[in-house]
């Protein structure tokens, strides 16, 4: 790291606690911070600019989310995603995405329907899996959003951060078939505002995903990083 780059990182003095916070939660879900990673108290201080106070504080967060482990004599270690977690996750990720499609047939706006079908036609033009994948998220949480129900809208952002660290912590597979195909079997009756239609779609589309992600979850728990962290 440069000086130039470093001094980018530095982190103003209000809302420092905030600001660290969201900087390592996003590292952690992009899989910058690998599981079992500790993190070095003295070097973030660094490079964030900051005392250790508000860096404890942020741990603290991230451990009461699953994503830190607070460990005597090791200090603050990167999780390790588990299935059995993973999964207990996805089958609250699942049940609020299905009531957020349901309620977007009611109350989603056209300004919101025309928003989803153009990433939509978007995400199926990408070649890219990354790329992809990442409107894939972007695609899901819109329709959650477009739900206008605030309790579904804040739940998801929580749990949804789980399901996309194992997304990244271990690449992109190319799929045999990209999310956007897939996606038609939902997107098409939710722009019509068919409630059934959108419901069965979105179900069987979250039962692929699940699969996905236990293959995932198989992939990481193989490899030697894992399993000294695990």
């Amino acid at each position: 790291m440069n000086d130039d780059t470093a001094e980018i990182l530095k982190l103003q003095p209000h809302s420092l606690q905030a600001q660290v916070l969201d900087r390592l939660r996003d590292e952690i879900i992009r899989g910058v911070w690998r599981p079992g990673v500790r993190l070095q108290e003295r070097a973030l201080c660094e490079r964030f600019g900051i005392s250790r106070s508000p860096l404890r504080e942020a741990y603290q967060v991230l451990a009461a989310e699953g994503l830190l482990e607070l460990l005597r004599n090791r200090g603050a270690v990167v999780s390790a995603p588990s299935l059995p977690l993973v999964l207990q996750n996805y089958t609250l990720l699942r049940t609020l995405e299905v009531l957020a499609i349901e309620l977007a047939c009611d109350a989603a706006t056209d300004g919101d329907l025309q928003a989803i079908a153009a990433t939509h036609e978007e995400e199926k033009r990408a070649v890219d899996p990354v790329k992809a994948f990442e409107l894939n998220n972007a695609l899901h949480r819109m329709i959650v959003v477009a739900s206008h129900n605030q309790p579904v809208i804040d739940a998801h952002h929580v749990v949804s951060r789980q399901i996309i660290r194992v997304q990244n912590v271990n690449g992109f597979p190319e799929p045999r078939v990209m999310p956007g195909d897939e996606h038609d079997t939902f997107i098409d009756p939710l722009l019509k505002r068919s409630k059934a239609g959108a419901v069965k779609g979105l179900k069987a589309h979250l039962t692929h995903v699940e699969d996905n992600l236990r293959q995932r979850l198989t992939t990481l728990a193989e490899t030697e990083e894992y399993r000294v962290s695990a």
